[in-house]
Parts: structure tokens; sequence; C-alpha cells
């Protein structure tokens, strides 16, 4: 999948055989007219089967299908670097977002075209082999949770796949305890038209362009790709280093301090930790959430991070309270990668998120936590993480019209995270791909 060609054509290349660009690529070579590139940077060949384990989180310092972006907050954001992308690497999560956070979206995004996106995606025998986590999988942990909550909140059914403000046990992209990733669902049942080049170990730089109004292609170190169309799919913080490091003048991108930077949204969380009783043992991530009617998730975690991510310091398994609103962050370029530079949370969020984490050590001093909890053990964090969910840096109805197309720049597109133009009360992974089915649909038919 690699090559020696210095350079390539193609009717549309898309960077980034991530969630979005594996949907894409399946897509838009169903016509064999229409010539094909999908760029990587990650490695050729598919993570193997012990990468693909929802027992560990394949992200840390040496994985070779992950990629680490620097932030202010002295925690790295890690992407995955792979075919199949952060689908490769992820827990699994698979939640749709709310019916009603699709509100404020742009015409053509109504309801009934979302929700068939979602069901190729996650109903019965869908594409991404999505199935909830089951009760012998909770955990200990996840257990006690779930007791917890059905006393005191709605707890939605497993056969329902929207989620509701309550209790919602998680949806997992899997094929029994491995994950299935967009390029398993996707990619490889393409691989073999021969329309469809792909080329891995591919780190596109920046878009090519007549006059910095018309994009031409892409350069990627010594190889150069001409196309008709470029698709970035690279996720929001590919895709925002290859924008700042373009030179487009129609995306007036912001400097401060000198810098090109791009502001984006994250959701904020603060964790809450604790000691255990007994060890864990392997299982999924993050088996169940609860959604507040104020836009939190609190997340029940299986165990410590430590135990899913080689080399990473033992801090002790949390319950997280996550902001699920707009928390700014900007994205500035720093050489290959990107760097994260977050604004402390508005006063509002923090309240909301110290005031939560303060219900969620109630609630793991109460008695369906007293076999899992050593007492005296629980404690609030002192600041404020990140969620790995950096969205909107071009949003839809802003900077890109309802198919990801960039205003005031011909020839290039936008489909991943980046053109997300709300926040959502779920992650956005499943919402993401669903992106990517819906506007895939609407361009192979042109």
């Amino acid at each position: 999948m690699t090559t020696t060609d210095r350079s390539l054509t193609a009717d549309v290349v898309i960077v980034g055989a991530g969630s979005a660009g594996c949907v894409l690529a399946e897509r838009l070579s169903r016509n064999p007219d229409r010539a094909v590139v999908l760029l990587e940077r990650g490695p050729g060949g598919l993570p193997t089967p012990a990468d693909l384990e929802l027992s560990r989180l394949p992200i840390d310092d040496a994985a070779p299908h992950a990629v680490r972006h620097d932030t202010n907050l002295g925690v790295s954001a890690a992407r995955g670097s792979a075919l199949g992308g952060s689908s490769a690497v992820n827990g699994g999560y698979f939640l749709r977002w709310h019916r009603d956070d699709f509100g404020t979206w742009p015409a053509g995004w109504g309801l009934d075209a979302i929700a068939d996106a979602y069901d190729e995606l996650d109903a019965l025998g869908g594409t991404m082999g999505v199935e909830p986590v089951a009760d012998d999988e909770l955990g200990d942990a996840g257990t006690a949770f779930e007791r917890y909550w059905t006393a005191r909140a709605p707890v939605r059914p497993l056969a329902l796949r929207w989620p509701v403000v309550g209790l919602n046990r998680v949806p997992i992209n899997r094929s029994g305890l491995a994950r299935r990733s967009a390029a398993d669902a996707y990619l490889v049942p393409a691989l073999s038209r021969p329309n469809l080049r792909v080329v891995t170990g591919c780190t596109v730089d920046r878009v090519a362009s007549a006059g910095g109004t018309t994009v031409t292609g892409v350069h990627a170190g010594s190889l150069t790709v001409g196309a008709g169309e470029v698709i970035l799919a690279a996720g929001t913080l590919g895709t925002a280093g290859i924008l700042l490091r373009s030179e487009l003048p129609a995306l007036a991108i912001e400097g401060r301090a000198g810098a090109r930077s791009l502001g984006a949204g994250e959701h904020r969380g603060l964790a809450v930790s604790y000691a255990r009783r007994t060890p864990a043992g392997p299982g999924m991530v993050l088996p169940t959430v609860v959604h507040t009617d104020s836009g939190l998730e609190i997340r029940c975690y299986r165990d410590d991070f430590a135990s899913y991510i080689r080399g990473l310091r033992a801090w002790g398994p949390i319950v997280e309270v996550t902001a699920m609103r707009h928390s700014a962050v900007r994205i500035a370029a720093d050489g290959a990668a990107v760097r994260m530079e977050f604004d402390e949370p508005d006063p509002a969020t923090a309240i909301a998120l110290r005031t939560a984490a303060a219900g969620v050590v109630e609630m793991l001093r109460a008695p369906e936590f007293a076999d899992v909890v050593v007492p005296g053990s629980v404690r609030i964090a002192d600041r404020a993480g990140f969620s790995q969910h950096a969205w909107g840096t071009m949003p839809m109805g802003v900077r890109t019209d309802w198919l990801g197309g960039v205003y005031g720049v011909r020839g290039l597109r936008i489909v991943d995270g980046s053109i997300l133009p709300t926040s959502g009360r779920s992650g956005p992974h499943a919402t993401i791909m669903m992106m990517a089915c819906r506007i895939g649909d609407v361009l192979a038919q042109r």
C-alpha cells in the first residue's frame, strides 16, 4: 500500500483512512469510473488481533497505530494512526446523540435521514457490529453504578438505540471482545476495486491550490496527488494541521501570539478517583453512563486507565463527570502534529463539574459501592481534564456547507469532526460516522 511514485492523479483524493475516510472511500469508489486515492498517515496492514482487544487501549507512546499531540494540560491528545483511524484504537463507545441535539443543524440534516444513516451503522446486523455491554460484562463497579442510578433516574431499554436522559448502557462497535473498526466494516470490502488506491505511511503536509482559491490536490513529502476534489477526513486535529500549513486566504485563519490557530470545542471532565477493594479484571473500558438534564455525562470507567494503556502511571479507577457543552480550545500547528491550548472552563461549567463531582463522591460512599470502594479513598481531581473529543473547527453552516464543502475554496471538502456545528450529549464517534454515511451517499450520486 506504500508507493514510490512522485505523483498520482485521481478524481477524488481522501486524506485519512479513519472512521469517516473509510466510509467515503467505499461510497465514492462504488462508481468504477471514479478514481479514488485514499491517503493514510499510519502503517500498512490492519492492527493485530491483540491490538484490537477491547481490554486494552493501544495508544501508548510506543504504539504503532497511534499519534500524540501536545497540550498545555500536561496530558497528550492521542489519536489513531492506522487503517480505521481512532476506531481501531478507542474504547468502542458507539452511542448516538440525542434526537434533539440536531435541532439547529443545516437544512439537509432532517431527523429521518440522520436516523437512516445511524441505522446502517448500529442497527441489528449493522455494519459496525454494535452491541450493548452485557450484564456479565459490566464489572462490579458498573453493576454498582447501575443499581445506584436505576433507583434515581430513567433507564434506557437495551433495544432502544437513541439515548435518554438517565442511565444508558454503552453500545460497543465490536466483534466479540475485539473492537470492529471502520476499516473492517467499509475499507476491507472495497480493497479489490481497481479504481480505489490506498497509500499508507503518507503524511499530508498541505493542500495544493491555484491562487489560494481552488484546491488542485495535496502535497505529502515527495509525493504530490492531483485531484478534482480533495476531501480532508484526517480527524479534527489532523485536518486542522493540514489547513494551518496550507495557504488558503479565504479561511481567514486567526493568529494568537504569532501562531496561526483554529478554535474548536472540547468536552471538559472532572475525575473522581477511588481505590478498589479487589482487582477489577479485564473488560471494556466504559460500560455504562448517565446523561443528566443539565447536559452532563457521568462515566463509570471499569478500572484505572493504567490497566488499559501501557506505561501510564496508576492513578486509580475513576468516575468522570463531563460537561457535554462547548469548552474552548485552540489548535495550533506544531510541525507535523498540532498543539492544543485549553482555556480554563468557564465559571458555569466549572461550578457544574464541581457540584456533580460532589454527587459522585456521595454515590461512591453509598451502600451499592460498599464491596467495591475502599473507605476514605475517594478524591476529586484538582483540575479538569478533557475527553479527546476535539470538534467544530470548520462547522457546517459557518465555514462549510451541509456537505462539508469549504466556503470560498473550490475543490475542497471536509468530512470529519471538524464540521460538527454543535456539541451533542454523547461522544462524537457514532455521529461522525453517521455524517460520513449521509454525505457519502449524496456525493456518490453526483
